[in-house]
């Protein structure tokens, strides 16, 4: 059930976005966008935005703003000829870890396939 104005799935493609770009802190992206934390979070739920906020975004995060506002024109990174759901979210899981251990998560994943060839 939508209330007017409410989308979820356009909440979604926002927390998607904020996610893939880096943006894990909602008080950071708000400040940036000079809004207040409460409003990030309600158009991270589905709430409308204005269409000034909404292109603000979609300028910061790097997306369209069809994709944006109405699911339409995805992202490279969406594509399916691109990266898999999986890979997509391990990327935003990566991407949430501090730098320092990069190198060890590098090692891990860079170890997988000698270890399966060498059974």
């Amino acid at each position: 059930m939508h209330t007017k104005g409410m989308d979820p799935q356009r909440g979604a493609r926002l927390r998607q976005a904020m996610a893939v770009r880096g943006h894990r802190k909602m008080m950071a992206l708000a400040a940036e966008l000079e809004i207040s934390p409460a409003a990030l979070s309600k158009w991270a739920q589905g709430h409308s935005m204005s269409v000034d906020h909404a292109c603000r975004l979609s300028q910061l995060l790097d997306v369209s703003l069809d994709w944006l506002l109405l699911g339409r024109n995805a992202p490279e990174w969406l594509q399916t000829d691109q990266l898999s759901r999986l890979e997509l979210e391990l990327l935003q899981h990566v991407r949430q870890r501090p730098a320092r251990i990069m190198p060890l998560l590098i090692s891990i994943v860079s170890e997988i396939p000698r270890r399966a060839t060498s059974t």
